[in-house]
């Protein structure tokens, strides 16, 4: 989720300063850890092993709606679709939102399994 790939944070990390892309976000807290969409930011790691993240948008798996969501990716392919070859600048916003949605969706799937949630649909 980082402009290089994903990362691993560990105790004794050297500090960093890394620009956010849109993703999934895993923290993990002692025993529990639980996945976050992040749409984009920064993030820090501190000398003491603290990290900070500073997101456009967080969200958790029980704060999204799959319907909505899924009604966001349809919109945002149809508009890339229209853009292609016309509109560089409106055919990349519709890429970075159809890879917002994705990660929001992949939250959303994982918390629902997790707590045993199932779709009518089979999803």
């Amino acid at each position: 989720m980082t402009k290089n790939g994903e990362i691993t944070v560990l105790p004794n990390h050297v500090p960093l300063v890394t620009e956010l892309t849109p993703g999934v976000a895993r923290v993990d807290l002692g025993s529990s850890s639980q996945e976050i969409a992040i749409s984009g930011g920064f993030m820090t790691v501190e000398k003491d092993g603290r990290v900070r993240i500073l997101a456009d948008s967080a969200e958790r798996g029980e704060d999204l709606d799959l319907s909505v969501i899924e009604e966001a990716k349809d919109r945002a392919k149809k508009l890339m679709t229209s853009t292609i070859h016309h509109d560089d600048e409106q055919f990349a916003r519709a890429a970075a939102e159809l890879e917002r949605e994705l990660a929001r969706y992949r939250v959303a799937l994982k918390h629902r399994r997790t707590k045993g949630e199932h779709r009518q649909d089979g999803v």
